[in-house]
């Protein structure tokens, strides 16, 4: 019985995961330096560890961020630096890690006896968390292309929060709208 459920979430999953990536190849904005807004690409990403608990929301937020890596591998090769390190670096903040992140909304949900306001926040903690890591990946990789004038730190909470913060709240209002429809079933099973 254990396996058929197993199947079955990982069935679910993987659609959730090609889902994702379909909706993430549908940009509604693009920064030049990576970063782009699209109508809510991660929110099957944050469904399965809504649904079925942080094992496999991690799972597959590290699938996604993976096919992300491969789709987006042209901004990695872009960094200004080519060393090894950089490339690495780059590859695992602005990828790996950041879409990772989405995986841990299920485990945030769980300490609010309400889930709107659950989900608010383990949507807000994981965007801040995928902010971080695109944050720190331009004040330590990006930081040559910081305009002349500007404090690379300042500039790179800037730059990432043009789109971030469109893209969030996109994924934010969607989320909500779907705790509307019961058959979706927000909730760890």
């Amino acid at each position: 019985m254990a396996g058929n459920r197993n199947l079955r979430i990982l069935t679910e999953s993987a659609i959730l995961v090609a889902a994702a990536v379909v909706l993430s190849l549908i940009t509604l904005f693009r920064m030049p330096l990576g970063g782009s807004v699209t109508p809510f690409a991660t929110l099957p990403v944050i469904l399965i560890g809504l649904r079925h608990g942080v094992r496999w929301g991690v799972a597959g937020a590290l699938v996604f961020s993976l096919t992300q890596l491969f789709l987006g591998f042209g901004n990695v090769l872009a960094v200004p630096a080519k060393t090894v390190v950089n490339l690495a670096m780059c590859a695992f903040l602005d990828y790996v890690l950041a879409y990772t992140f989405l995986g841990l909304t299920g485990a945030l949900t769980r300490g609010f006896n309400n889930r709107r306001p659950g989900l608010c926040a383990a949507i807000g903690i994981t965007g801040v968390g995928r902010l971080a890591c695109s944050f720190l990946s331009g004040v330590i990789i990006w930081a040559p292309y910081t305009p002349q004038g500007w404090n690379v730190a300042v500039y790179s909470l800037a730059y990432n929060v043009s789109w971030w913060l469109p893209d969030t709240v996109i994924v934010l209002v969607a989320c909500l709208a779907l705790t509307r429809v019961r058959a979706l079933a927000l909730v760890t099973q």
